[in-house]
């Protein structure tokens, strides 16, 4: 794992989030000089024994440190075996203290940046495009933001307690067992190449092995949110058996990649007992001569034995950090992936007015998903205070034009106006300000319904709040509800109707009183009686402001100023003509007037 870490494999994709640490330095430093102290402490834990040896055994010989040791203490062997055990007392409870404080300060801020890590990935995630989210699965990117810096905590915490201490440990061992006496030092030294070698082989296995199995595991998790996302629709068709088969073979390949993982490891840990056990028993040999043939006292043969077994420790943990780093290095791989996409321009700040005209262009639009362009060459202009009604069949490319209109999606090719400046050159804040939008179906959020309304103004009173439930009829059902607008809704506005979310929906587009309104099938599969409530609301909100909506509802049509039809995203002709007919066809409603001008570029 020493060679996993110079390879630079997790402390590579460490160092990218190195400025989260710049902050914790002074108490990272802290944590060093008490890590310091500890290995002191360990170094001098044999040597109340070795007077312990030397006293009671004193025709053993008396020769180096321990020697010296029993010179300043004097005194009788009693004497000597009381100091030993107030000694080994001490250092023990120090070397203990040392240990807790160095824990709680390096861990706690390696805590600390793993926090700011994980809120950072998540904001910057929530602002990466759509056409970002549309390559990626909900669950894989849920993973990304939890599971995965979970893991860099681990690896942090794993740097701060186990791999900075352990190589202070193995330098500092090496450093006293070769001043102590060079030749038992070498030999003892001598087992710590075998083992780099003995990581180095294994290493890039292990390594290979952890990506596959965090490659698996996001495969995973991506199926099973999948999976929670369509519940509804896995017990509507029956269809358990199927996902049962796909979750089965997604989790074979799982634990495949994991029992790799774990055979790796179980034939590393052995070696390096193996390992162990030749240089241990190669000291015991040459030491246990030395002492006969007086080069050194018994007491040194037992520290310097003491030493070894202290500085394999360690390296014997360092080993099984091998697939935490790994699995650490990959996620720490996926998480700067996230930090470093860069979100949409925030647009150049100007001096705007608090509310917009309302005046939509498009020109010379197209827009390619990745699958060939829906929009092709679209030119439309929107007048302030028009109700513009998009219609054609499904995939004609209504609900991308709104999209457009929203800011969700940056054209490919061509522009796309708001009072004469390019949207992309606005602020965001601004826009938000500036549009609201009311979707097929309205997602809510778990919280209070007062909560859900406030969603699109956070800072409205809560008179605010009142009077856009009661214009959006929200009030109608809420008043009978336990607590009225104080119930909490469940994952989704479990517990309400469509039309009722829906309604939901249209207070928050109230709320905001946004000069433009976006309304993307609203009404679509409610009933009659759903319908006209829907509508009753919606007339409402689109009194007075830019409406752009995509319908095929005749009652929802009849709230437009203009028709518009689209054809594989090609604008059709626009003239008079007929009412929709009872099923609401795109193709029988027509605007009046020419070809939608073009406004000039900003």
């Amino acid at each position: 794992m020493i060679q996993e870490a110079a390879d630079g494999g997790l402390l590579r994709q460490l160092w990218q989030f190195r400025s989260y640490g710049r902050p914790h330095l002074r108490t990272l430093s802290f944590g060093v000089g008490l890590r310091m102290c500890e290995l002191v402490a360990d170094l001098a834990q044999p040597w109340p024994l070795a007077l312990v040896v030397n006293g009671l055994f004193p025709g053993a010989g008396s020769h180096g440190p321990p020697a010296l040791l029993a010179s300043w203490v004097g005194g009788s062997t009693r004497s000597l075996l009381l100091a030993a055990a107030v000694a080994v007392l001490v250092i023990t409870l120090a070397s203990g203290a040392f240990d807790y404080l160095g824990d709680r300060v390096m861990n706690g801020a390696g805590e600390k940046m793993t926090a700011a890590i994980r809120r950072d990935a998540f904001a910057n995630l929530q602002r990466l495009p759509m056409a970002f989210h549309d390559r990626h699965a909900v669950g894989e990117l849920t993973s990304r933001v939890s599971t995965d810096t979970d893991r860099i905590e681990t690896s942090l915490t794993a740097v701060f307690s186990t791999l900075f201490p352990g190589l202070l440990s193995i330098v500092g061992f090496a450093v006293v067992l070769l001043s102590v006496d060079w030749r038992l030092g070498l030999i003892a030294v001598g087992c710590a190449p075998l083992v780099f070698l003995s990581s180095a082989r294994y290493s890039r296995l292990i390594r290979l092995s952890a990506r596959r199995q965090r490659a698996a595991e996001g495969r995973l998790a991506g199926f099973v949110a999948e999976s929670l996302q369509g519940i509804r629709t896995i017990h509507a068709f029956g269809s358990h058996d199927l996902h049962d088969a796909r979750f089965a073979e997604d989790n074979d390949n799982t634990l495949s990649a994991g029992l790799r993982a774990v055979e790796l490891r179980a034939r590393f840990t052995p070696l390096l007992e193996g390992i162990t056990a030749v240089g241990t028993g190669v000291l015991l040999w040459v030491g246990g001569i030395g002492v006969l043939d007086g080069w050194w006292s018994v007491g040194l043969l037992v520290v310097v034995t003491s030493y070894l077994r202290d500085m394999i420790k360690p390296v014997r943990g360092l080993s099984k950090l091998s697939i935490t780093f790994t699995q650490g290095a990959a996620s720490a791989e996926r998480v700067a992936d996230i930090l470093a996409r860069t979100p949409p321009p925030n647009g150049r700040a100007r001096r705007l007015p608090t509310r917009a005209a309302g005046r939509i262009d498009l020109q010379d639009v197209v827009l390619d998903y990745g699958r060939g362009p829906v929009l092709h060459h679209l030119d439309l202009t929107i007048r302030p205070g028009e109700r513009v009604a998009l219609l054609g069949p499904n995939g004609a490319g209504k609900s991308t034009v709104l999209a457009l209109i929203a800011g969700l999606y940056q054209p490919t090719h061509g522009y796309l106006y708001l009072d004469g400046h390019r949207m992309t050159h606005l602020p965001e804040s601004w826009r938000h300000r500036q549009v609201a939008v009311v979707l097929q179906d309205t997602f809510l959020f778990s919280g209070t319904l007062a909560e859900n309304i406030r969603y699109a103004r956070p800072d409205a009173t809560p008179e605010e709040v009142a009077r856009a439930a009661q214009t959006a009829l929200v009030s109608d059902f809420a008043d009978d509800l336990p607590d009225g607008l104080d119930t909490r809704l469940g994952d989704g506005g479990v517990g309400l109707s469509g039309g009722q979310r829906q309604r939901v929906g249209i207070a928050r587009a109230l709320l905001l009183d946004a000069p433009v309104v976006l309304l993307d099938e609203p009404t679509a599969g409610f009933d009659s009686q759903a319908e006209r409530v829907v509508v009753q609301a919606l007339t409402r909100l689109v009194t007075g402001r830019t409406v752009v909506m995509t319908t095929h509802r005749p009652a929802l049509i009849r709230l437009a100023t203009r028709t518009v039809d689209l054809h594989d995203g090609v604008l059709q002709d626009l003239g008079g003509g007929a009412a929709p007919d009872d099923h609401g066809e795109a193709e029988a409603v027509r605007s009046s007037g020419g070809p939608a001008g073009r406004s000039a570029a900003s």
